[in-house]
């Protein structure tokens, strides 16, 4: 494969995986206005970012197994065909229920694709390069996020929040058959598949095991971090959402530094991504016992909550991407990155639908107490893991 056919893949998955976090942040720019619409009150919006979280989750297990035995042109076409399809129904804003299973169905087509994207990563690099193409790649998480407050502000305020849902959805479609087109030659060595575990021992491994803890851990900060951080600030601080979007915007941008800065941080760590997490860990109990205090302004509220989304960033790309490229040479890529994705949304969904009736009931505090917390227990499971490598 040609140097200049190697950068247009990656261009054009790069822009693909960016397109969905536009088709999924949506819902947290669209939550204000869908409450005040009757749409979706903060219980139901809760409910949605755990449907998503759990069946993204299971996805990501599943399809880890499958698509270390498939294509990655078929896993990418079909997952961001369908998150597009789901998208686009739910911006006709058909009652609840449907909501739900077309919230569920996008988070399940979206979880088809990241263990497709190492694949295509670590099929046309070696493994060295793939490593710092990878840690260029997960820089498209954060640029979603960022690209997806502009847009989705500007499509709820311009057009309507029903075009928050609408757009996204046929921009990923699209994308999906750009990535068809260009990704079909790309296929599996057989060598690599001759060494292949199945997902039934990956998941009885000592260090495969431990290290879902802090996964799950990160995860739960992670995704609720991008989940209430829209209708934190309005019901906090009393602002509308196009003033709130500005101050928002520095959550993913200070988070897009954090992934752009990785490589760095990475080599000083001496290439141990685990002492990458310790340092993202330490960083977030800082930020979350600081946002507790009462006193605290809006300004320095989002720059903690843009802290802490920035650490939980660069522990997801330990984890969820440096991680599993130590199972390359056994074809399991794909799948010990949808075990440690299926550990991270498993929190995450679990902690949205909780936090949904706390924040309810008793505001947002007992959620960032929870987040320093979770990061002391991750910590311990961290450390121990670098002392069993020794």
């Amino acid at each position: 494969m040609s140097n200049t056919k190697r950068r247009l893949i990656f261009a054009v998955v790069y822009l693909a995986y960016t397109s969905i976090y536009i088709a999924r942040v949506n819902l947290s720019m669209a939550g204000p206005e869908l409450n005040e619409l009757s749409v979706l009150n903060t219980v139901q919006l809760g409910l949605l970012g755990s449907v998503f979280s759990c069946v993204f989750g299971s996805g990501r297990l599943i399809n880890g197994a499958i698509g270390d035995k498939t294509p990655p042109w078929i896993m990418l076409t079909v997952g961001l065909g369908f998150a597009g399809i789901s998208n686009l129904l739910i911006g006709f804003l058909p009652p609840f229920i449907a909501i739900f299973a077309l919230w569920a169905t996008n988070a399940y087509a979206q979880s088809m694709l990241w263990s497709s994207v190492l694949c295509v990563v670590s099929s046309m690099y070696s493994e060295g390069d793939a490593k710092k193409k990878t840690s260029l790649m997960v820089t498209s998480v954060a640029m979603g996020n960022i690209v997806g407050i502009l847009v989705n502000t500007l499509l709820i305020t311009a057009l309507g929040v029903k075009f928050a849902f609408i757009v996204p959805g046929i921009l990923t479609i699209l994308l999906g058959g750009a990535v068809c087109l260009l990704t079909r030659s790309i296929k599996q060595e057989e060598k690599v598949k001759q060494n292949h575990v199945s997902i039934f021992k990956l998941i009885r491994n000592k260090e495969i095991l431990e290290m879902s803890i802090p996964a799950m851990m990160h995860g739960v900060m992670k995704e609720n971090v991008s989940l209430w951080m829209t209708v934190y600030v309005v019901d906090k601080f009393g602002t509308d959402l196009s003033t709130s979007s500005y101050y928002i915007l520095l959550i993913p941008l200070i988070g897009f530094v954090g992934r752009i800065v990785y490589p760095t941080v990475f080599k000083l760590c001496r290439e141990n991504e685990n002492a990458v997490s310790l340092l993202g860990f330490v960083l977030s109990i800082a930020c979350s016992v600081l946002i507790c205090f009462t006193g605290i302004g809006m300004i320095a509220s989002v720059l903690c909550l843009s802290l802490i989304y920035t650490a939980a960033s660069m522990i997801n790309t330990s984890i969820l991407s440096i991680y599993p490229l130590r199972s390359a040479k056994t074809g399991n890529v794909s799948s010990v990155s949808g075990v440690m994705d299926f550990a991270t949304y498993f929190g995450a969904g679990i902690a949205s639908m909780i936090y949904g009736i706390v924040i309810d009931s008793f505001g947002y505090i007992p959620m960032f107490v929870s987040f320093a917390v979770i990061s002391i227990v991750s910590m311990a499971f961290i450390a121990k893991i670098n002392v069993d490598r020794k």
